[in-house]
């Protein structure tokens, strides 16, 4: 371990327990994505820990969301480069679940709804920053930080603001957590499509005269058959048809029908590929008409030559503090998959633990204040065009 790795890995080792404190004020805040009145207290906490750290803090609003935080140095040049660090302060957990899943240290475990994914993570950004400050270590490429609330639905609303952010930074750091107990590094997503498929026919009474109509559910069932026949695993491909409906009565041939789908692809070529193949779908019954809407609404984090340069410095400066850094795909999704368009983008710098949207959630608190150790050397790094 080189002195500065065991100065970092020593200072996060004493503040601990001000760590533990922090991520316990922001986990005891539940902030559902639908609730936008939810995070009144939390978003003033934050601004007031980022405030501290010598950051000037703008709370974007909106009309249908909490809107976004975004922390700048105060003194920010906007001609000199950035690098962005991106999170997300909302959780799936509705509220009043801190009833069922309370806050919890037991040991070297911390629990509760949203630790894991992800409040450890902006905990995590914060004290990186402490620790630059109070070690005296200098930051040679402005951070930004951009703090959403509606990542877990899809980032609708602040999708535009993470891509301009994105456009501008020399480089992007996700604090999502990372992939599984071993704590792998996310270098790369599948991109999520969302489909939805309409299927018209013809009605007529199923007792009197059945042979006059052309069922909508018929019709569908051979859609849902082409569909499936897509998948392909061994190339990380998955098209699912989470739910389907039709008809109006028992006793009528069903004249409408329609199915929501959702696909996973680990690239952009496959992607294209496979929304080619859905909106080309043809019925095997004759009568029936199809109309397909949707697209892809977070595209695939692909590993890149840019990408690959951010991850062997990661991977680097993980042996620093001793670390064997390991990379994963992983099936989800995050604003990660927008920045990479733009950025070169390492995810999954967050938290190391498990049971992300799950009853168990909880984080390993030694790995995960071992990550924070990682992340800030990623801070203190050079511009690329100097490494």
């Amino acid at each position: 371990m080189t002195e500065r790795a065991k100065e970092l890995q020593e200072y996060f080792t004493e503040h601990q327990r001000s760590f533990v404190n922090l991520l316990q004020s922001l986990v005891e805040e539940e902030t559902p994505s639908d609730v936008p009145s939810s995070f009144s207290t939390v978003f003033p906490l934050l601004k007031q820990e980022f405030e501290k750290l010598n950051l000037k803090v703008e709370h974007i609003t909106s009309d249908t969301t909490a809107g976004q935080l975004i922390a700048k140095p105060v003194g920010f040049n906007p001609d000199a480069p950035i690098q962005l660090i991106v999170g997300h302060c909302d959780t799936v957990w509705e509220l009043d679940t801190l009833e069922e899943m309370p806050f919890k240290v037991e040991g070297n475990t911390v629990s509760g709804p949203g630790v894991y994914d992800m409040k450890a993570g902006i905990t995590m950004m914060i004290f990186a920053m402490c620790a630059v400050r109070d070690l005296d270590k200098d930051v040679a490429v402005q951070p930004v930080f951009l703090i959403s609330s509606d990542e877990e639905t899809g980032s609708e609303d602040s999708k535009s603001l993470i891509i301009e952010k994105a456009k501008k930074a020399q480089r992007t750091f996700v604090l999502e957590p990372s992939l599984g107990t071993e704590g792998k590094i996310k270098t790369r997503r599948k991109g999520i499509g969302e489909f939805e498929i309409r299927i018209k026919g013809k009605p007529s009474h199923a007792g009197l005269n059945p042979e006059d109509g052309v069922s909508a559910i018929l019709g569908l069932s051979s859609i849902v058959q082409q569909l499936f026949t897509l998948n392909d695993p061994d190339k990380g491909i998955t098209i699912n048809v989470g739910t389907i409906e039709g008809g109006s009565r028992a006793n009528v041939v069903a004249a409408e029908s329609k199915a929501k789908v959702e696909v996973r692809v680990p690239n952009q070529a496959e992607g294209e590929r496979i929304k080619d193949k859905i909106y080309d779908l043809e019925s095997e019954l004759e009568g029936i008409k199809i109309e397909v809407s949707g697209d892809f609404r977070r595209p695939p984090l692909e590993k890149n030559e840019a990408n690959q340069v951010l991850w062997e410095i990661a991977k680097n400066l993980g042996g620093e503090l001793d670390l064997d850094l390991q990379e994963g795909t992983s099936g989800g999704a995050s604003d990660g998959n927008f920045t990479n368009l733009y950025s070169p983008t390492l995810d999954g710098l967050g938290a190391v633990g498990e049971g992300a949207h799950a009853y168990h959630e909880k984080i390993y608190l030694d790995k995960t204040l071992q990550r924070t150790a990682l992340f800030t050397l990623l801070l203190l790094q050079p511009t690329l065009e100097e490494l």
